[in-house]
């Protein structure tokens, strides 16, 4: 069964709620799963938000720093649960993760956001361990977010990452760039998963919500 799951970098989530909902509704309809990175909410505030017709299932805001976080949203008729072997891997910064199973779809959604200055080898390591968690339970993943290594550009991070993926047969359907200015291109928001269940790459289109194309 497809589903079908929408990231955004959407610097700033509280005052952009409004633009949200009516991009849901006219331009982005029939998303089953929405992930959003750097909504910038405090972790004591997040529950608080709402988005019509969608439920929060899990959500990572920072206590000590500001700006960050993560968040997944799912359809109110989409079961989810809670992945509770996962709990407690987020470090602000170089790890910022929210995590669901997405039960009428059979699988696990994690959504991940690195800071430009975050930890490369925390990020590396803890990336590794939930994907060795998750496999162990023998359940089919999706891995998104902002993870902000530019996969257009050449260099011993990427190429640690890239291996780790290849490891363990998990693919970037991502294949244009995400920050597009007069000077540069970049691709550091991706989404990836199993490459046995890959039936197509991942769509990247403006929904004008920040500098960040949607994924």
């Amino acid at each position: 069964m497809q589903f079908s799951t929408l990231h955004q970098n959407i610097q700033s989530m509280r005052n952009k709620l409004l633009d949200l909902d009516i991009v849901l509704k006219l331009r982005v309809q029939n998303i089953d799963v929405l992930c959003l990175t750097e909504h910038w909410i405090k972790e004591d505030y997040l529950t608080t938000v709402h988005i019509d017709q969608y439920k929060l299932v899990s959500h990572f805001g920072r206590k000590n720093h500001n700006h960050g976080g993560s968040c997944i949203y799912a359809k109110k008729d989409i079961r989810t649960k809670d992945v509770n072997y996962l709990q407690g891997m987020s470090v602000e910064k170089d790890f910022e993760i929210s995590v669901s199973e997405v039960v009428t779809h059979g699988y696990i959604v994690v959504c991940i956001y690195r800071s430009p200055d975050g930890n490369f080898r925390v990020f590396l390591n803890n990336f590794e361990l939930i994907i060795k968690k998750i496999q162990s339970k023998r359940k089919k993943i999706l891995l998104c977010g902002d993870w902000n290594l530019n996969f257009l550009i050449a260099n011993t991070r990427l190429h640690e990452l890239e291996n780790l993926l290849l490891s363990y047969d998990l693919i970037n359907t991502v294949n244009s760039p995400i920050r597009i200015t007069s000077s540069s291109e970049s691709l550091i928001d991706v989404i990836v998963t199993n490459r046995d269940y890959l039936e197509q790459s991942t769509t990247v289109f403006d929904l004008g919500l920040c500098d960040h194309l949607a994924q």
